[in-house]
């Protein structure tokens, strides 16, 4: 638990020497817990509406350690498992939210739940991914000395990411942070031999409520594997549903959407390649 100054953890995170209690779990922990001095403590959340931008944070922080102690792989490792937790869990919860909790209790314990921590967390990736990493590390300096000892809103963060950036992100955080869910995409490729043009149909298949986008904007990487080698482009998914067009030597025989996991926080079921 965070507290300015004292932050205080359980004695079973302990690791002693000898004694395996998952050391993962432990330097997680820890690292989360530290992050809280920043993030929770040097500038906190104004309300339990906006948890998220203290735990998210946190949550962020403890993939961020992993990769300065042991690499990228190990980052996205986190990261990846943080958004299949979150998919997991929204996929039944009957308490389904945005990051923006506007059904947020502060007497109710559920408010601290894998949309709070884990998408939190995974959506601040997407975020660094979406701006770059100068922009990200800068905007995130510009918003802690900005509102140091003092309450922030998610309106601060957006604000420092594109005062950094230059970049207008009213779409991404309201599809991310005042939206729930995540993308379901259901691709299918067909391989056009005359035109040299892979169409693909991507559906975005997510069920629709009154709280979740039926359309995620999702500029993507993709990757496609032909005889002349391991071939690289972008997408942008916009709509429900539509077909994007890309010319190809020839036939693929694998497609990869979001080679770099960018966007971890997605289900991609890929169709077998056809060809006309």
């Amino acid at each position: 638990m965070e507290n300015i100054t004292a932050t205080t953890m359980a004695d079973t995170e302990i690791a002693f020497a000898g004694f395996d209690f998952g050391k993962d779990g432990v330097e997680d922990l820890v690292s989360h817990e530290l992050a809280h001095s920043w993030f929770g403590n040097l500038v906190t959340c104004e309300n339990c509406r906006k948890l998220w931008l203290n735990e998210g944070f946190a949550t962020f922080m403890e993939a961020a350690y992993r990769e300065k102690m042991y690499g990228r792989s190990n980052y996205l490792q986190k990261i990846n498992s943080d958004a299949l937790q979150f998919i997991t869990s929204d996929a039944v919860s009957r308490n389904r939210h945005a990051l923006f909790n506007t059904k947020a209790d502060p007497n109710d314990d559920g408010l601290f739940d894998t949309t709070t921590y884990q998408k939190g967390g995974a959506v601040i990736h997407t975020l660094r991914e979406t701006v770059g990493d100068e922009a990200f590390w800068k905007a995130v300096n510009i918003y802690l000395n900005r509102h140091k000892f003092d309450n922030v809103e998610t309106p601060d963060l957006q604000k420092a990411m594109e005062e950094a950036s230059g970049q207008n992100l009213d779409w991404f955080f309201k599809q991310w942070v005042y939206s729930a869910g995540s993308p379901k995409l259901n691709v299918k490729p067909a391989y056009n031999a005359r035109t040299k043009t892979l169409n693909l149909t991507v559906e975005q298949t997510q069920k629709l409520d009154n709280i979740t986008p039926s359309a995620f904007i999702l500029p993507m990487e993709i990757e496609f594997k032909t005889t002349k080698g391991l071939k690289k482009g972008e997408i942008k998914i916009t709509k429900r549903k539509e077909v994007i067009s890309l010319k190809v030597d020839s036939k693929p025989s694998a497609i990869k959407l979001d080679p770099n996991d960018k966007i971890p926080l997605k289900i991609v079921k890929i169709q077998p390649i056809t060809a006309n």
